[in-house]
């Protein structure tokens, strides 16, 4: 099948002859005097249709080079794909995954460290690491088990640190919605995570519009903002307000099975805003 510039550039060339073509007829149809100079010493030998031919040859060059450049611009957005797939799949970054992981799901089970984990993706006004999620930290990592609470603490802060990381990654892979066909089929995981990080998107809208320091001094980019993006890769249906974020986290299987204290089965016991939050859609 022809593109769309091959099939122009034929276009044009098509034109460039059928004018030519007609040049002679239609100023034999003319009066005599309708040229000051005859027809015949214009268009004697073929020199004007190889100029024009040659015009037009500039133009399919130039709209050739335009379709190679953006092929070339599309190959390189699908390579950089392909390479963040094998940084994702790779022994280095399984390890950052599950400490992110880790962290997460010590925020679903625990109200005030998920609060905390959205309050410090933020440089001011950031909450105090809560003591209650030390149990939980001691259970979700068995190498915390004999860990002091300042030593589990400190140990924590590694896992946080490699949150950031996996929340930087989804937010290079959602820059590349342009090859959303390529990131489709490969297999980031995305399904896992979305739970767990429309959580914290959530708390960090919440923390955001309760700071006055936060819209002054803070230009971070919200997880929501990826979020959508790659809720559109992968065809979720659009979480556009809080009480829809809600409704999905309470209703995943993933974060009931995950909330295994009865107190923890539902968002609807944390303390969230929800006539400050609802009449702003999430980005």
């Amino acid at each position: 099948m022809f593109s769309k510039n091959r099939l122009i550039g034929l276009a044009v060339m098509a034109f460039i002859i059928s004018v030519w073509a007609m040049a002679w007829p239609v100023s034999k149809a003319l009066p005599s005097g309708a040229f000051s100079e005859p027809v015949g010493s214009v268009y004697n030998g073929l020199n004007v249709l190889f100029t024009a031919l040659a015009f037009g040859g500039v133009i399919i060059t130039l709209l050739f080079q335009a379709e190679e450049a953006k092929h070339a611009r599309r190959e390189e957005i699908e390579r950089s794909i392909f390479d963040l797939f094998q940084t994702f799949t790779s022994q280095e970054f399984q390890e950052v995954k599950n400490g992110a992981f880790r962290a997460l799901l010590a925020g679903v089970q625990n109200e005030e460290y998920a609060h905390f984990l959205a309050s410090r993706l933020y440089a001011v006004d950031q909450l105090p690491f809560p003591a209650t999620v030390i149990p939980i930290l001691r259970v979700l990592d068995e190498s915390k088990a004999n860990l002091d609470d300042a030593q589990i603490e400190q140990a924590d802060r590694a896992d946080r640190l490699m949150l950031d990381n996996v929340l930087n990654f989804f937010a290079l892979l959602a820059q590349r919605k342009s090859s959303s066909m390529v990131i489709k089929h490969c297999d980031f995981a995305y399904d896992w995570w979305r739970p767990t990080l429309w959580l914290v998107a959530l708390l960090q809208q919440e923390h955001f519009k309760k700071s006055e320091a936060i819209p002054v001094y803070c230009r971070t980019r919200k997880i929501a903002e990826t979020l959508v993006v790659l809720d559109e890769i992968y065809g979720h249906t659009p979480l556009t307000t809080p009480l829809e974020i809600r409704h999905y986290i309470d209703t995943h299987p993933k974060i009931l099975m995950f909330r295994r204290k009865p107190e923890l089965q539902g968002l609807s016991s944390h303390q969230l805003p929800v006539n400050d939050l609802e009449p702003y859609p999430l980005p």
